[in-house]
């Protein structure tokens, strides 16, 4: 309504229309009030937010069991999955089990390769991870990971799917047994298919990428809902603001990918009317649901390759610095929410010290010279930290055999 002085008004000699101009006059601060009043009895985010989280506590609390002894809980960090990879394949080897295993980000991948390959046992399915980076001949002249990173669009996605229905493609692209030769003729044969898939990246783009269309070639989703131990995969539920647990039961392709829709590389991921992005921008290592789901845990083994200061450096080229501007904040992320868990839900780290339970992160030790590298896609870096990853499983098995035994769930 447009405010009274905008238009003159005669008055008569009744004064009716001084009577109008006093209503509108009057009704315009009514207007003002009542938008004020609306706008204060709704809720603000902040206050959404945490009737949200209690909603999610009480929804947790009702689902929750205590059965449940040893949890474990893989991070997100999509460049250091290697480290991750070989401690977990440590621990396969060493035939350590988990009653419960939560998962964020690049995490996600390791724990389903592990717990569901497909076409190859969960040894060689982690020790394959490495595969997903570029040979240091390439990766030296052109530092993207072709492999894991792909164009979007629907073009670009129907070009993919030919290239997979050509004869043969697989033996190209499998590069668990080939040598180092013939590992480098595959990524110079894949980094010219690359560069000649189409794409419909534009400024009114979401993300860069299309989201990991290669998952459904190495981890089986049917697999993953008969595993023994519970499984979960966080994604944070833009449309709804709170963070979603997707369990194994329900667990398919598109519940992945929106976990794995990291902003600005994947654009936001819709899946049941709602728009995701990964869970680890926003919680990197979900303890709180872990914790409020199953109440009888005693043993939490944390693989957190991000929550480490020496990952922060001075970048070595504009490209570098891209990358560090991505991981730099979940470095700080990662270790707030490891240090924050033990001391305002866990009462500590050690059981023995009146927490509830033992709170032990897997030690991966970079030596300094591999510092400047270690979130590179080359091959190189890849087959090193799967190394470092290795030794540090066996040496963690090893010092923690006792609280690595309670796990009451048996591997099928």
């Amino acid at each position: 309504m447009a405010a009274p002085s905008a238009k003159p008004v005669a008055v008569s000699n009744d004064g009716s229309n001084t009577v109008e101009l006093k209503t509108k006059t009057r009704l315009a601060p009514l207007n003002r009030a009542d938008d004020a009043a609306k706008s204060a009895t709704r809720p603000s985010r902040r206050h959404r937010h945490q009737a949200k989280a209690a909603a999610k506590s009480a929804q947790n609390a009702a689902q929750s069991e205590s059965r449940s002894k040893t949890a474990l809980v893989l991070g997100g960090g999509a460049p250091n999955m290697a480290l991750m990879a070989g401690a977990l394949a440590a621990f396969n080897k060493k035939g350590i089990t988990f009653d419960v295993v939560s998962t964020s980000g690049a995490g996600s991948v390791i724990g389903l390769l592990w717990l569901a390959p497909k076409g190859l046992p969960p040894a060689e399915a982690l020790e394959n991870v490495v595969n997903l980076s570029v040979s240091d001949l390439i990766y030296n002249q052109f530092p993207v990971n072709y492999k894991v990173f792909n164009k979007p669009g629907d073009l670009a996605s129907m070009y993919r799917q030919f290239l997979a229905s050509i004869p043969g493609m697989s033996h190209i692209v499998n590069q668990f047994p080939m040598n180092e030769m013939q590992r480098l003729w595959s990524d110079w044969l894949q980094l010219g298919w690359a560069c000649m898939s189409p794409s419909n990246l534009s400024a009114s783009s979401w993300g860069l990428c299309a989201p990991l269309p290669f998952i459904e070639n190495v981890v089986d989703f049917d697999k993953i809902k008969n595993v023994a131990p519970y499984f979960y995969l966080n994604a944070y539920n833009m449309t709804n603001e709170v963070m979603d647990d997707f369990p194994k039961e329900v667990l398919t392709v598109d519940h992945f990918r929106a976990a794995l829709a990291f902003p600005f590389i994947y654009g936001p991921y819709k899946l049941n009317g709602c728009e995701y992005y990964e869970g680890a921008v926003r919680d990197c290592l979900n303890f709180k649901d872990l914790c409020e789901k199953h109440t009888g845990i005693e043993t939490i083994v944390v693989f957190d390759v991000l929550g480490s200061d020496s990952l922060i450096r001075a970048p070595r080229s504009l490209y570098d610095s891209w990358v560090l501007s991505m991981i730099i904040p979940l470095v700080e992320t990662a270790e707030d929410d490891l240090r924050l868990f033990a001391l305002l839900h866990n009462n500590g780290y050690k059981r023995s010290e009146g927490a509830k339970a033992d709170l032990l992160k897997v030690q991966f030790d970079i030596p300094d010279e591999f510092l400047p590298d270690a979130l590179d896609w080359s091959s190189s870096n890849a087959r090193r930290l799967f190394k470092i990853g290795y030794e540090a499983g066996l040496k963690f098995c090893d010092d923690h055999h006792a609280e690595l035994a309670k796990t009451v769930t048996k591997a099928k």
